[in-house]
């Protein structure tokens, strides 16, 4: 037999020691009472501090004291455990204490074997302590209980939040996009028609303007309220922000349905709306896509119902229209127009042709109109109509109409430098160009000192709409540049407002009569009646006036014989290439030059 080391035995026996003290200690310092007590005398040969405690005797006194008397009522020779032969007791009991009082208790004795000798050890409770832990363990569960309540209310109010437009408690964007993304896949499934409806208020703006914002949202919580009665319970409405709503439409029967409860809507806004007592009228504009045929997923469905929303807004709001393939192709078109647009101006894609403008009196050119010109690399020349107004939308106008001005300016400048008469140049602007006047006042008076030309041979064109809708500054702007000599022109005078008043408040130089009136000539009398009033007024006001889109013999005839000044038109010149121009100028200059005309 191998024998221990005398430096291990003596390691394992202190070892040993330490458990042991550790048993004792953690007995000592339980929270219950613990009696220990001799199996065949039953006599108590241990207690640790809290059954001492609860007993209220002394050590001394209950040491050696038979456990029938103070912890057990049971009679003698019927202990649960060592005469009845239950390897368990759990019971409720009373323990005498040392004032008299019995104290309700809960035993649990179990028997040990320790060196041939039974004992058993009893664990003691207080039962008031045991219901009193109890009634907090009940409290603490019911405090538990309505924490979880709270958490569970805080995370449905910020699901909520996270899920529905603060304002009107509406679904949002978000929400909206898991209910369409859930239809269409149900409708993949079943090959049913759902519709996506893009709704934009007509005239909430002036509500915002003229009422304040207050009542602004006033009405966005009383027409969604309104909305969700037009609509199916089934149907699903969201708020995307400002007066903007989208609806889900699903399963419907066919597209006839769909258009009945556009109808419905639009009949909803017929009633006026209450405000502070006051009645509002409002309309919208819904614009339409249904899968599959404008989209599969929902960001194709929400654009090309947007796309059908802004072509409802253009056909005069107030009505819906369903999304076809002509408007997707056409935003796909513009689109691309104005990502190459980005890149014309460095790519030098940009031109002006000139349309010269030419005396009734002595049939010489005295002025020309800048035309800007882009010649896209697939798709060949492009005429203003086509990628000005993506222009005004991007922003581009103003570098364009900044390039346009500075190249108009310096290509006159040339001519006069060259000797050609000294004609004047017109350069439209846009109505974006006139909304930054100090930009333009500023682009106007650099580009002249630059390129040197003298400003009375510079004309500025802008349309009625532009006079009328931005006159709360036009005049000021106007007027700023008349004093530096620039010459002023109202184009396609008689499409629009055609207000006088205008004509009295503003330094226009020139009206130039818009080319329909002019192509009526000898085909209506009432295009004849206009041109004439429009001249005789131009005449009697001091303005000069300039006759757009003559074409004909007897167009320029008419005009001549009622005292126009100007003609502009393909009876004379096309629009031209700087080089066809110069060409044009030279041949004047040498027929003058012939004729010693001055």
């Amino acid at each position: 037999m191998r024998m221990v080391p005398d430096h291990l035995a003596d390691m394992m026996i202190a070892h040993r020691q330490d458990i042991a003290d550790f048993a004792a200690a953690t007995i000592e310092n339980l929270g219950f009472g613990i009696v220990i007590v001799e199996a065949d005398s039953h006599k108590v040969v241990y207690l640790n501090q809290k059954a001492l405690a609860m007993s209220g005797f002394s050590m001394d006194a209950i040491l050696g004291q038979t456990c029938h008397h103070l912890l057990c009522p049971a009679e003698a020779g019927k202990c649960p455990i060592s005469d009845l032969g239950q390897s368990v007791d759990n019971s409720e009991r009373k323990m005498l204490c040392a004032d008299a009082s019995k104290l309700s208790i809960i035993k649990s004795v179990v028997s040990l074997k320790y060196k041939d000798k039974e004992y058993l050890i009893e664990s003691l409770i207080d039962n008031s302590e045991r219901k009193a832990m109890q009634n907090q363990l009940t409290h603490s569960n019911q405090y538990l209980q309505q924490e979880i309540q709270k958490r569970i209310e805080t995370q449905d109010k910020i699901h909520h939040l996270a899920y529905h437009d603060h304002l009107t408690g509406l679904p949002n964007r978000l929400h909206f996009n898991d209910q369409l993304n859930h239809a269409v896949q149900q409708a993949i499934q079943s090959n049913h028609i759902l519709a996506v409806m893009f709704l934009d208020l007509d005239i909430f703006k002036m509500v915002n303007d003229t009422m304040g914002h207050d009542a602004g949202d006033q009405l966005l919580k009383v027409v969604s309220e309104r909305l969700v009665k037009t609509l199916r319970k089934t149907d699903i409405i969201a708020r995307l922000g400002g007066d903007e709503f989208i609806i889900l439409i699903d399963h419907a029967e066919n597209i006839q349905e769909i258009c009945g409860i556009a109808e419905s809507i639009l009949d909803s806004f017929r009633e006026s709306f209450q405000l502070h007592g006051k009645e509002c009228f409002l309309t919208t504009s819904i614009g339409i896509a249904l899968y599959p045929d404008d989209g599969q997923d929902n960001e194709t469905l929400l654009k090309n119902a947007d796309i059908a929303m802004y072509r409802a807004k253009e056909k005069g709001k107030n009505q819906y229209v369903i999304c076809s393939p002509v408007m997707k192709s056409s935003v796909t078109e513009n689109m691309n127009l104005a990502n190459d647009l980005y890149r014309a101006m460095e790519r030098n894609e940009l031109e002006l042709y000139y349309q010269p403008q030419v005396s009734c009196s002595s049939n010489y050119i005295v002025g020309a109109e800048a035309l800007l010109r882009w010649h896209h690399p697939e798709l060949g020349t492009l005429s203003p109509s086509k990628f000005i107004p993506i222009a005004e939308q991007t922003g581009l106008i103003i570098p364009i109409g900044e390039w346009v001005l500075r190249s108009a300016c310096t290509q006159n400048k040339r001519w006069h430098n060259a000797g050609y008469s000294k004609l004047r140049v017109g350069v439209n602007l846009s109505v974006k160009q006139f909304q930054n006047h100090t930009q333009l006042l500023r682009q106007v008076e650099d580009i002249l000192k630059e390129t040197g030309l003298a400003p009375e041979y510079l004309e500025l064109e802008l349309t009625e709409s532009i006079a009328m809708k931005e006159k709360s500054h036009v005049a000021e702007t106007l007027n700023i540049l008349k004093n530096h000599g620039i010459r002023i022109a109202i184009d396609d005078f008689g499409m629009e407002y055609s207000s006088l008043s205008y004509l009295k408040h503003l330094p226009i130089d020139t009206i130039k009569i818009a080319m329909p009136f002019v192509q009526g000539i000898e085909v209506s009398n009432v295009d004849e009646a206009i041109t004439k009033a429009v001249i005789v007024l131009a005449k009697s006001m001091g303005k000069g006036i300039i006759a757009e889109g003559v074409e004909t013999e007897s167009q320029m005839v008419f005009l001549t014989q009622r005292m126009c000044d100007e003609i502009q038109g393909f009876h004379y010149f096309k629009p031209m290439p700087v080089d066809q121009m110069e060409e044009l100028l030279k041949k004047e200059k040498e027929t003058c030059a012939a004729s010693k005309c001055v």
